[in-house]
């Protein structure tokens, strides 16, 4: 049975918020953003009004939408156990432990709706985010995050992090597409992995998820492209619905891949079309896409049906505008479910390395789920919620930022009466 045809279901879309600790740590040496910044000033205010901005701009396209609370740092406990304190503890660490990446949304778990279960409830399996000792202290209180939040909402498991002690490298979403000609149809999951993210945690959730064979696509990514800055797959393809937006160099057998994700779609849907828009190195180049971050906007359906893109702002102007002139040139072809594409400032983000792809978490709920969580948690985003969050934003985060200033213990102590207002608000423990 196909249960998505027995119900009626939304896309609510998880945005991650920043920390009061958002700093440029330079702390992923394959993410070029993150390491050309290294040592510069942030703004963590900003970063959290940029990514409340872009929760509002969702809403004003009517698509249910969440916040993501943040995590406590610097994280006192890690620290401590390595036997250092905020004041002696070397610059790097410091940096580490108090390291605002939980905001990228998109690396906090992987998602399978109902209707593509064995045992129709949606499950969600979070990250371990291994590779990266400044995120797998993420993993734990992400998981306990999600658990209240999705704690009196039957239909949805959350499973723990995989053991990374066993060989499992996971990093969420990113590297996970979900295609099928709606959020409510059964689609073709499409995993990818490479460096960060390895095909045995790969198999591993599809197997924890209860995806059917015929559902399944295990894509490996071309070692080049990770070695020119591509750590997730979001940074050189992205998808929604029956949309695959891909680069011709995405993956280890170039377009070959890419035809099988085509045939596999066509497979679970044979009246139904993929729309692949395949990016050639002509028209963007690796580095070009890399740097702009073209394939890390988010691409979200509207209630009428049409798509809207939501890119980030460097694209009007990085290389003379190349990769907003390519976006424009796909939104005006004939045909393209693209009708609208909107800019939005995400520049404390995309400083540390993340789009706006990063920022969000889809996660597909029946209606009933959906107002249940509404009933029961307070994460789901309206426009009284904002406006509170944006007050608490306003009071408790610093305006700038070094990361020397990290030694302030200020900060610290504001952050944890910060997640005491935030707890209330939210409807869950911070």
């Amino acid at each position: 049975m196909n249960l998505a045809k027995n119900i009626s279901a939304s896309e609510v879309i998880f945005i991650g918020l920043p920390g009061t600790t958002h700093h440029y740590g330079g702390l992923s040496g394959d993410n070029v953003a993150s390491s050309s910044n290294r040592g510069s000033e942030s703004s963590p205010k900003q970063a959290a009004l940029q990514a409340i901005a872009l929760a509002r701009y969702l809403l004003s396209l009517r698509i249910a939408t969440a916040i993501l609370p943040p995590q406590l740092r610097p994280n006192l406990k890690a620290l401590n156990a390595m036997g250092y304190n905020v004041e002696n503890a070397p610059l790097n660490l410091l940096e580490q432990v108090s390291s605002s990446s939980f905001m990228w949304a998109a690396n906090a778990a992987t998602i399978t709706p109902a209707w593509d279960s064995s045992d129709n409830k949606l499950h969600l399996t979070v990250a371990n985010l291994y590779t990266n000792p400044h995120r797998r202290i993420e993993a734990q209180n992400t998981y306990n995050i999600m658990r209240q939040i999705f704690s009196h909402v039957p239909e949805v498991e959350v499973h723990k992090p995989l053991d990374a002690e066993k060989g499992f490298l996971d990093e969420g979403a990113a590297n996970h597409m979900l295609l099928a000609p709606s959020h409510i149809d059964k689609g073709l999951h499409v995993f990818v992995y490479g460096k960060r993210q390895n095909f045995k945690a790969s198999q591993a959730i599809a197997i924890h998820h209860g995806i059917p064979e015929n559902q399944l696509l295990f894509i490996e990514q071309n070692p080049d492209v990770i070695s020119k800055g591509v750590f997730h797959n979001d940074v050189i393809a992205v998808s929604n619905e029956n949309l695959l937006l891909v680069h011709e160099r995405a993956y280890v057998n170039g377009r070959q891949d890419i035809e099988r994700i085509e045939s596999a779609y066509k497979a679970l849907h044979p009246q139904e079309q993929l729309q692949a828009i395949i990016i050639s190195d002509s028209d963007l180049s690796v580095e070009e896409a890399v740097h702009s971050y073209f394939f890390n906007s988010q691409i979200v359906t509207k209630p009428d049906g049409k798509m809207a893109v939501i890119a980030p702002i460097e694209l009007k102007t990085l290389f003379g505008g190349k990769a907003a002139a390519l976006m424009e040139n796909i939104r005006a072809f004939r045909g393209n479910p693209i009708d609208e594409i909107t800019y939005l400032d995400l520049r404390q983000s995309m400083r540390n390395g993340g789009g706006p792809a990063c920022l969000r978490l889809r996660v597909t709920l029946t209606q009933s789920s959906l107002s249940t969580l509404k009933e029961t948690t307070g994460v789901i985003a309206g426009e009284k919620m904002l406006y509170e969050l944006e007050k608490l934003v306003e009071r408790y985060y610093p305006e700038k930022l070094l990361p020397d200033g990290l030694r302030n213990m200020e900060i610290h102590n504001n952050c944890i009466e910060f997640f005491g207002k935030l707890s209330d608000l939210f409807g869950i423990k911070i």
